[in-house]
């Protein structure tokens, strides 16, 4: 059997992603094992309910189910997912590795803090005699920041200096963060330090443009570091000096080990690889040619990247506009196939949106929200395969994908988003053999357009629904269900009409209670309205269910329908079941029913008026019987 591995990672980190899952998927290639990529999107200054939907992905996949596990670390201290996933490991008994964080009990592949940063450091003392840093950290409780820390403050001290604790901002990784709150720092400093050492690439980069916006050059007035050796560092001007990790490699080597250990091999604990100074510009340095030769990359890339993002937008306005004014699930499904089947590009061949059962269910009632979990079916509301539509079609949660088990042949990735509103869940998305669409945050874009556009739909459907029922309430009598007054004239009359128009035969039935005031008299309205009610629905089960039934007035029925069967029997039924029900129900009274009918014949020239009056007098002569004897 195929083996599967689940891998956990975190979106935001963009660059590093597309590195090491190049490296997860090219090794677990080899060995014909299909990776399945679970990706969060949380983050330190989301809304709590934001963050909820997207942790909620880490309880889709049954880690049974799995041969092997392997948390991307460094990316899942945002919402505690490093704890909660090694709980599920632990409870799950499957090998598992964990890349650049040591999780307790889980064996891990990382690259030590301290080697890179301490060359980085030196270089800055020996190199531009810097002796003022100041370190923009990430969660001052996270272990790699205050690593990193330690680093500088040892090779500081091992030249005679000694790190001012004041020279300190808590950035938490984050890029906004740092863009946001920093600028409030730089205002108040006396003077600006000799070098801002950032405990990330995204913090450094946000650390520049915060510096330019405040009149700064950098590193012509003070210099930025950062640490991880990002692609967008490379291309920033000046270009990023930082630390390298050796990404690809990395995560080629906890695949290795993972590997090793779901062949039967024994647990290794924590294997350490050295980090290693990057040389860049923002640190006062020149890189000749080749800073030169990226630059002009960079530059072109300046170029590229903003027609790209407004091509892509195009892409989402068409997804938002194709469901916004839906009026059901299959309109949802026709809606995306039209704008995906003619292009996309950014999807891949093979894409999925699944959709928990709750959350369908919800668009025609009052469906309790599922915030935790998903239900134990999806719905695939559209799905593209081989670059073609797929019907809607409903899938086992624990196979994730429609018809997975047709790929036996060769390795696959797939990529797996949650789709949610808030902390309501919706379901998830799915791509195959797709991971270019992580880099930039295209796949953050997608998904959030994908949940709000369903949102609106859901509305949308419910709103309608809505509006049928009240329309159908004005049409309907309340008591019976059947159609009232207004009902035979907007939708019994115009069906009638039709049929005469098709030159079909048709049938017009009338019916009416006897002895009814003798009932209301005797035993009281309430059991005069279950005699109207029992005989409503008599008519209903009796006649053929395309034929519309209407309470005319108080206890007078019409029944209009087109002429299939024998007639006089349904008449006769009508009679017949009305009685033995009263009885059946041990009522006071036994429920006794005249009944006319009359054909209507298309090629007679005879109005609707006289035909209805022909079947009143059938009527009235049936109660003249009944009658008769009073």
């Amino acid at each position: 059997m195929k083996r599967k591995v689940a891998v956990f990672t975190n979106g935001w980190s963009d660059d590093y992603l597309d590195f090491a899952l190049e490296g997860i998927r090219k090794r677990a290639g080899e060995d014909n094992i299909d990776v399945f990529i679970f990706l969060d999107y949380t983050a330190y200054d989301k809304p709590k309910e934001e963050t909820a939907g997207e942790l909620n992905i880490l309880n889709l996949p049954d880690l049974k189910c799995f041969d092997g596990v392997l948390l991307l670390g460094n990316t899942l201290n945002n919402a505690g997912e490093n704890q909660i996933l090694r709980e599920k490991i632990k409870e799950s008994g499957v090998p598992s590795v964990c890349l650049e964080y040591e999780l307790e009990g889980i064996n891990c592949i990382r690259t030590e803090n301290l080697n890179g940063m301490k060359e980085l450091t030196e270089h800055l003392i020996t190199v531009h005699d810097v002796k003022d840093i100041f370190w923009i950290s990430g969660p001052f409780d996270n272990d790699e920041s205050n690593a990193r820390f330690d680093a500088i403050v040892e090779t500081m001290e091992k030249h005679g200096l000694t790190f001012d604790d004041k020279n300190v901002f808590e950035g938490c990784w984050s890029y906004a963060i740092v863009e946001d709150r920093f600028p409030k720092v730089v205002a108040k400093l006396d003077k600006l330090p000799d070098v801002f050492i950032c405990a990330n690439d995204s913090m450094a980069l946000a650390t520049c443009i915060v510096l330019e916006r405040a009149g700064f050059n950098v590193p012509r007035d003070v210099r930025v570091t950062g640490y991880d050796n990002l692609m967008s560092g490379n291309h920033f001007s000046p270009i990023l000096t930082s630390v390298d990790r050796g990404w690809e490699t990395r995560s080629v080597q906890a695949m290795e080990s993972l590997i090793d250990l779901m062949n039967g091999g024994e647990d290794f604990g924590d294997r350490v690889y050295d980090s290693a100074f990057d040389l860049g510009e923002s640190c006062g340095c020149s890189l000749g040619e080749e800073g030169t030769r990226i630059h002009k990359a960079a530059r072109q890339r300046a170029f590229m990247v903003p027609v790209e993002r407004t091509i892509f937008d195009w892409h989402l306005i068409e997804l938002d506009e194709t469901v916004a004014h839906v009026k059901s699930l299959e309109d949802i499904h026709e809606g995306y196939k039209a704008v995906w089947e003619k292009d996309h590009p950014y999807e891949g061949d093979e894409f999925y949106v699944c959709l928990n059962r709750d959350f369908v269910e919800s668009m025609q009632d009052d469906t309790v929200r599922r915030v935790k979990g998903y239900s134990d079916t999806a719905i695939v509301i559209y799905g593209m395969k081989d670059g073609a539509s797929i019907p809607i079609q409903e899938t086992d949660i624990k196979d994730l994908i429609p018809g997975i088990k047709d790929y036996e042949d060769n390795a696959s990735t797939y990529v797996i988003v949650p789709l949610h509103i808030e902390d309501e869940s919706i379901g998830y998305f799915v791509l195959r053999n797709n991971t270019k669409i992580i880099k930039d945050f295209y796949l953050n874009s997608l998904t959030r357009h994908v949940s709000s556009g369903l949102q609106r739909a859901r509305q949308n459907i419910r709103l309608e629904s809505l509006n049928r029922l009240l329309a159908d309430i004005s049409v309907r009598d309340e008591l019976t269900g059947l159609y009232n007054r207004m009902g035979y004239e907007k939708i019994v009359i115009p069906y009638l009409d039709e049929m005469r128009k098709n030159r079909q035969k048709s049938v017009i039935m009338v019916a009416d209670i006897n002895r009814m005031k003798v009932i209301n008299d005797k035993y009281g309205h309430l059991q005069g309205d279950t005699a109207i009610k029992i005989v409503a629905n008599v008519i209903r089960s009796s006649v053929p269910a395309t034929w519309k039934a209407v309470r005319y007035g108080g206890d007078e029925y019409v029944v209009i329908g087109d002429h299939i069967g024998d007639i006089d029997s349904i008449q006769k039924e009508i009679i017949e079941k009305s009685e033995r029900v009263s009885r059946d129900l041990d009522l006071s009274f036994v429920i006794s029913v005249s009944v006319g009918h009359v054909i209507v014949d298309p090629d007679d020239a005879l109005g609707n008026e006289e035909y209805f009056r022909m079947a009143d007098e059938a009527m009235y002569e049936m109660k003249k019987e009944v009658h008769k004897d009073d």
